[in-house]
């Protein structure tokens, strides 16, 4: 008879405990970049849409986006309107085109990774804001409107994926550490300054960056982006 068959429950369960505990002394960093790459933003992402599909409000929205607009100054305008411009399609669209042969000269698999990355999340933004229309703020009248939905920001979605995937392609480099700083101002400054223009909610912009670092994430893992060259 196998010696565990006269284990007590307790000392069946302090095993346990410690082999739980082993694997998590051995495995805590993947286990811990799992969580913040995928499933804390799917998470957060999905309470969001959920409340956006039911049209619940968030109550402080508004307060937030009317602070933003009582502090708007013709610089701030300027910076609003340059990060407008680098993530639409006229400013994209170069961008992507650029990094994806910079990437593929790299190395193949980096540059099919950024097709992925960011074309894949063309169609899935297309496809969210058809699925959810959500109509734009009307606050104020912004001096760059929009017509399309409103949920999720296609400006925060590729804002963050391409951070995201400048991030990843670099993570095995001496430019990880600077390319995750100024990649999180990128995506700050083009989810501020959406809601600043006041054709986004905070919402609209938070979802749609914390879908794009799941995708990313998802798709780093799947193509094994962050694996050093062998």
């Amino acid at each position: 008879m196998d010696s565990t068959d006269s284990s007590s429950p307790r000392d069946v369960a302090r095993f346990h405990l410690k082999t739980l505990a082993k694997f998590l002394r051995t495995h805590w960093r993947p286990l811990l970049a799992l969580a913040v790459g995928l499933l804390v933003p799917l998470f957060i992402f999905t309470k969001i849409a959920d409340d956006v599909y039911d049209k619940e409000p968030f109550p402080l929205e508004e307060p937030l986006m009317l602070a933003l607009h009582a502090h708007t100054s013709a610089t701030l305008n300027h910076i609003a309107a340059f990060f407008s411009l680098l993530g639409s399609a006229r400013g994209m669209t170069p961008l992507a085109l650029i990094l994806f042969f910079v990437l593929y000269r790299r190395r193949h698999r980096f540059g099919y990774f950024a097709v992925f990355t960011l074309g894949g999340l063309a169609t899935i933004n297309f496809l969210l804001k058809l699925f959810f229309d959500r109509p734009r703020p009307h606050l104020w009248k912004p001096f760059l409107p929009e017509n399309d939905s409103s949920f999720p920001s296609g400006h925060s979605m590729f804002a963050a994926a391409l951070a995201g995937t400048i991030i990843a392609t670099l993570w095995n480099t001496r430019w990880r550490a600077p390319a995750i700083v100024l990649g999180a101002l990128y995506v700050l400054g083009m989810m501020w300054s959406r809601v600043y223009i006041g054709v986004h909610y905070p919402t609209d912009v938070l979802g749609g960056a914390l879908f794009s670092i799941a995708w990313v994430f998802g798709l780093t893992k799947v193509m094994h982006i962050t694996r050093p060259a062998s």
